[in-house]
């Protein structure tokens, strides 16, 4: 983690009046202590339930827990559970916090975990991101109203941090609720603009405001664990115009993410800090092999020369250190160096011109091809660069901006050839992130939620559910690493950046860095001379 004063390189008259005519507005007293976020993207839906990316994440989070959380190292720590273990037989058994109220006074027991593993399979559109953390699982029980017994098909020797992490909401008192993985029985599963009134979370917040513009939580009074230090918290939507504005405006106190070309003008004011550090964000390229086959012939995507041809064609190092700066550092893979599953021999960039277009000629395409590659607007500067290496081998990208609903949506139908996406995983639990992004492919039963382009391989598969099976640590680590030399060899993504976390923050306001870039704002604290 850094944590820099950005020191003025001069200071303009303009500056100076500008220091002098602002409060520092976090608090109008100390009743009403309020913390303004900016984001470009905020949540689709307020059901937690809903959630598959990091800004459904940044709303759902502040309201809502599952049994175990992850500190900002990925270690697990408890949150409705208090304590876990692995019982002899494999279950994983755990025993639930006593005292406990939703918001809206309701207690907290063993009916409203099975609830919320029932409601996670049967609210939304497919693929359902929370259910497949819940893949492999044969039985969810409650032996009494304080204890949750889980068992898998397979043994699973790490702890199951997704699943633990699932949001548990408040279930209808009177609904009779047996969790069954096939399908839970019964149709009371909540309307999701239901979530929309406050109440049904457990977490340090509750949803005051949900609005397209702009999503308030307030502090939850009655909160089971050490109160938050703020009495709201405002998650406001910016656009890339907006983001400068409104942080030399004082409008917000953290700038989520600030592009990199805005840091000098920054620099020069002393009243703001840029708070940087490692993140497990992972950027990376992938083709649709999911898409039929055409009446111009066989998907392109699906013959592994073509990809391969993708990959050589990106030069990683140029892109990270000369075209986004500071942004990341050019990978192969999705393990970070210096971890137990990162593999040495897997190059950072294997930028190679004459044999991407000999791959291609190889495979028919010797004139190149045109395609489509879509991005977000934060991926458009990324987005652009790579279509210029992609025409430079005859790959003619022509990129599509859409707005986050849209580019999301179009993941999960398929709507796509190439896109360039971001993907938060968890180091400490390394099978099942692969298996999430890469697994089972459309055709599988859970797995692969996050597997838009389709990617399928068994063979690997079965190495990354026998790694999670592995006790012994050395052994799953050998399997990760080979299984991550087979993603590699037959291209099953294209790995782009790791990419470094980054905030502005106002002075005066700490925030540590997490590995997954949330913004806890239970973890986000104000020196007593602000407030």
């Amino acid at each position: 983690m850094e944590l820099r004063l950005l020191a003025p390189r001069f200071r303009s008259w303009m500056g100076l009046l500008l220091l002098a005519g602002q409060a520092l507005l976090i608090t109008a007293g100390a009743e009403a202590a309020e913390l303004r976020i900016g984001l470009m993207n905020l949540a689709r839906s307020a059901d937690p339930h809903l959630g598959a990316n990091r800004a459904d994440y940044l709303l759902h989070d502040q309201i809502y827990e599952g049994l175990a959380g992850v500190d900002a190292a990925f270690r697990p720590v408890p949150r409705l559970a208090e304590r876990w273990e692995q019982t002899a037989d494999g279950a994983w058994l755990f025993h639930l916090r006593r005292g406990v109220r939703f918001q809206n006074g309701q207690p907290f027991t063993a009916r409203d975990v099975l609830y919320s593993f029932c409601r996670v399979g049967k609210v939304g559109l497919e693929p359902r991101a929370l259910a497949a953390r819940l893949a492999g699982i044969i039985a969810v029980e409650a032996p009494d109203p304080f204890t949750i017994r889980i068992r898998h098909e397979m043994r699973v020797a790490i702890f199951p941090s997704d699943m633990a992490s699932v949001p548990i909401v408040a279930a209808p008192a009177d609904l009779n609720i047996t969790f069954t993985p096939g399908g839970c029985a019964g149709d009371r599963w909540g309307d999701s603009d239901h979530y929309a009134d406050p109440g049904f979370g457990t977490g340090p917040f509750r949803l005051a405001r949900f609005a397209a513009d702009e999503m308030v939580v307030e502090r939850n009074r009655d909160y089971w664990g050490s109160p938050a230090g703020w009495d709201h918290v405002r998650l406001i939507h910016l656009t890339e115009k907006e983001r400068v504005t409104a942080m030399v405006e004082g409008r917000i106190d953290i700038l989520d993410n600030p592009s990199l070309e805005s840091l000098p003008f920054f620099a020069r004011r002393p009243d703001l800090v840029l708070v940087e550090g490692p993140s497990s964000g992972v950027t990376y390229l992938q083709s649709n092999q999911r898409a039929a086959d055409g009446p111009d012939g066989p998907n392109r995507f699906r013959d592994r020369r073509v990809r391969r041809a993708l990959l050589l064609a990106i030069p990683g190092r140029l892109l990270a250190d000369r075209i986004v700066p500071g942004f990341g550092n050019a990978t192969g893979q999705m393990a970070m160096k210096d971890t137990d599953a990162h593999v040495p021999d897997i190059p950072d960039d294997e930028h190679d011109l004459a044999e991407a277009r000999r791959l291609l000629a190889e495979a028919g395409f010797a004139g190149g091809f045109d395609t489509t590659l879509m991005v977000t607007p934060m991926q458009s500067k990324v987005g652009d660069a790579i279509a210029h290496f992609l025409a430079m081998v005859g790959v003619r990208a022509k990129v599509q901006v859409e707005p986050m609903d849209r580019y999301i949506e179009r993941l999960r139908t398929g709507e796509f050839e190439l896109f360039y996406g971001g993907w938060i995983y968890n180091p400490a639990n390394m099978p099942a992130s692969l298996l999430a992004l890469l697994g089972r492919g459309v055709e599988g039963t859970g797995r692969g939620a996050h597997n838009y382009g389709g990617y399928c391989n068994a063979d690997i598969d079965r190495q990354l559910v026998t790694a999670l099976g592995e006790a012994d640590a050395g052994r799953r680590n050998r399997l990760l690493q080979d299984a991550a030399r087979a993603l590699h060899d037959d291209v099953a993504w294209i790995p782009v950046m790791h990419a470094e976390g980054r905030w502005l923050v106002r002075a005066g306001i700490r925030l540590e860095p997490r590995l997954d870039r949330m913004l806890l704002a239970r973890e986000i604290t104000a020196e007593p001379a602000t407030r």
